[in-house]
């Protein structure tokens, strides 16, 4: 395992020393990731949002947005045409703007709601397999146009478009030698219908976010690279083609998401995720035109999925069967939804498929999702904000550091430059011996440090195991000019050695009035290093005052505490 850990993260250094820095250029910060609920269950009826108590649309749905499949019903003369998007094969009927009139009040109150990143969806079905057919490519243009429209009238983020080669839809994308036309001016017509179609989306809804399930992640491995014609004759051989048409009329003010599905799907372990991260940017642009690579690097983001449906136990496992990997699978869900976020550039999205998360709108004949994996939504909200979740569940009735109001007491030396111990009952202290020691000492149930340039007191413990998590915390407050308080722990191993490279600093950076300042740290136990014990310090690094007028710095209230989710609870 740690052979295989190495190779990938040295697969994600290459990657990054490889790619110039607008590879990254839309990569957001981690509180601004969005979660996307796509699936088989989700409100898409007018009603199902007019009518609904907006706590029912977000109550019980961990999400920042939703997929919006609109349900259409056209009215065309003296008929109502149920079209439902995904199974329009061609796009037989010109939409229009009046189709959508019903759609945009109902979706636009999503954003009364958590669920303010939506994204309207269709699949390849639109697209005409003879892309030879102007009269044809006249409805997918119209049709799609429509689409973008509509959702940025309904204040979405953009348009999704899932170009999996269904067989309902027809295979646009797989080339067809008895409509007439050699592999490469089918390559050539889908390139240009490519161009048009992205232009069209752009001009109905400027600067769209185009979100797809998976997009040149395809393109996964040094092989694909190197050979993109092995493409050619399978259900999505144009694809290709239609890849460039897109960078050629793309705007760069555009944003086109990559959701990398299958890899996501497949992800078990941060592994897992890191060799998606080397993989996209090793590989990912590779079928691109030379022409188009900074635009590509410029617009296209990197984002990673998760199926739900895998984390659930059952007796036919099929395919999607990651709950077999884990004795846990809910603490499993938990933690790769903080991976999939952790290592996208901006989205994540959630495939689910036999589960609902709105139980009091959609009268679906699946259960809702904590039925079917006990805490799912939890799980996923603890995901989402893994430092509140731990903070939430820190089982704050025990803390585990013991004396940790710093009462002092007989430590078997006295405080003074030469100290060994600090005069603390139960803590240790150290200071470097290649910088000026100062002054550790116990003052009314507080340490104080005085001229220390690179010391701290210890306590530690070896109540650990891999996987488990912890919420550290302590105050200090800083009365002098000289040092800066910090807030540590780290690691040793069965042979006593301290693993410095596992070594963590927290600042004290939450004001707390009066002077004083809390440091919060939030620690999970990491694999493959044979750790038998943590140690939490407090500490100071700094100068000295030449005058030895200053006063130091004072920490109190030092807690650790147990992080006890309740799918950990037996």
């Amino acid at each position: 395992m740690k052979h295989m850990l190495s190779q990938t993260f040295l697969l994600v250094a290459c990657a990054a020393m490889l790619l110039p820095l607008t590879v990254s250029a839309r990569r957001v910060k981690g509180s601004e990731k969005k979660l996307i609920h796509f699936g088989w269950v989700a409100p898409s009826q007018p009603d199902q949002f007019l009518k609904s108590d907006l706590k029912d649309l977000d109550g019980t749905c961990p999400f920042d947005g939703i997929g919006l499949y609109p349900d259409l019903r056209l009215k065309r003369g003296d008929k109502v045409i149920s079209y439902y998007l995904p199974r329009q094969v061609g796009a037989p009927q010109m939409l229009t703007k009046e189709d959508f009139k019903d759609f945009i009040p109902a979706f636009r109150r999503l954003q009364e709601t958590r669920l303010k990143h939506n994204f309207f969806r269709a699949n390849s079905a639109l697209f005409n397999a003879d892309w030879f057919d102007d009269e044809g490519w006249k409805r997918t243009l119209n049709n799609f146009g429509m689409l973008a429209w509509a959702a940025k009238e309904s204040m979405c983020d953009g348009l999704c478009i899932d170009i999996e080669a269904y067989p309902y839809t027809n295979q646009p994308f797989r080339f067809r030698p008895e409509l007439g036309h050699s592999f490469e001016e089918t390559a050539a017509q889908v390139r240009k219908r490519g161009k048009e179609w992205i232009e069209e989306l752009n001009r109905q809804f400027p600067d769209i976010t185009l979100f797809t399930f998976f997009w040149t992640s395809q393109c996964n491995s040094s092989f694909k690279a190197d050979h993109p014609e092995y493409q050619n004759m399978t259900p999505t051989g144009l694809q290709i083609a239609f890849f460039n048409g897109v960078y050629d009329g793309a705007p760069d003010t555009m944003k086109i998401v990559d959701g990398n599905e299958g890899a996501g799907y497949q992800a078990a372990t941060e592994a897992d995720y890191t060799r998606i991260v080397a993989n996209f940017y090793l590989y990912g642009s590779a079928w691109i035109d030379e022409k188009n690579q900074d635009k590509f690097k410029k617009i296209t983001t990197m984002g990673v999925a998760l199926y739900l449906d895998s984390y659930v136990p059952r007796e036919n496992a099929g395919g999607w069967n990651l709950f077999t990997r884990t004795d846990n699978p809910t603490n499993m869900l938990a933690n790769n939804i903080a991976n999939c976020l952790n290592y996208s550039d901006e989205y994540v999205w959630v495939w689910c498929e036999k589960g609902n998360f709105w139980p009091k709108i959609c009268k679906a004949p699946h259960k809702f999702w904590n039925e079917n994996l006990p805490y799912c939504v939890e799980a996923l909200e603890a995901g989402k904000d893994k430092r509140a979740a731990m903070f939430k569940y820190a089982n704050k009735e025990k803390n585990l550091l013991v004396n940790s109001t710093l009462e002092s007491g007989d430590s078997g030396a006295p405080f003074g430059p030469d100290q060994t111990k600090s005069g603390i009952v139960k803590w240790a202290s150290w200071q470097s011996s290649h910088s000026p020691k100062g002054t550790i000492k116990a003052e009314n149930g507080m340490a104080r440090f005085i001229n220390v340039t690179e010391g701290n007191i210890a306590q530690g413990t070896t109540d650990i195991k891999v996987g488990d998590q912890f919420v550290i915390t302590a105050r200090a407050k800083n009365e002098g000019m000289y040092g800066s308080p910090k807030l540590d722990y780290f690691f040793r191993n069965s042979k006593g050695q301290g693993l410095w490279a596992l070594q963590v600093s927290t600042a004290f950076n939450e004001d707390l009035g009066d002077g004083w300042k809390r440091a919060t740290a939030f620690v999970t136990i990491p694999p493959d290093n044979d750790i038998v014990s943590m140690t939490v310090c407090v500490g100071v690094s700094g100068s000295q005052d030449p005058k030895g007028e200053d006063k130091g710095i004072l920490f109190d209230d030092i807690e650790m505490y147990r992080v006890e989710y309740p799918w950990m609870k037996k």
